[in-house]
């Protein structure tokens, strides 16, 4: 088996969905999945009691956010898509954007599904 990863991309700011869809699309992830998400710190922070006196430093902060998977074989993606989205004045070492991360698969299976147009 070839080499895989999965990236990982937590989105803090949503309103960069659709230009990290289409970097993405630019690299060749074209099977993404996206998922609505909370952070840790909104839930402690609205649904605990112990914890809802507590801000954890969410003044201004979105109460949710996307989580993008992609697999991809290609080892520096997240070299390339940083470059592509700066382009795009989106930039993840400023604070508050969010993470992209690769995982290295053991294995895979399945295949996305196909598109027709």
């Amino acid at each position: 088996m070839e080499n895989n990863y999965l990236l990982i991309i937590v989105l803090n700011k949503e309103e960069y969905e659709d230009d990290i869809s289409s970097a993405l699309i630019e690299v060749g992830i074209t099977d993404a999945t996206i998922i609505d998400s909370e952070g840790l710190r909104q839930v402690l922070a609205k649904g605990i009691p112990i914890f809802a006196g507590f801000k954890f430093g969410l003044e201004g902060s979105r109460p949710y956010n996307k989580v993008i998977l992609g697999i991809t074989d290609d080892s520096n993606i997240i070299e390339e898509l940083t470059v592509i989205l700066k382009d795009s004045d989106i930039d993840f070492s400023e604070p508050g954007i969010g993470r992209m991360m690769t995982i290295k698969l053991e294995s895979l299976a399945g295949n996305p599904p196909e598109i027709y147009e």
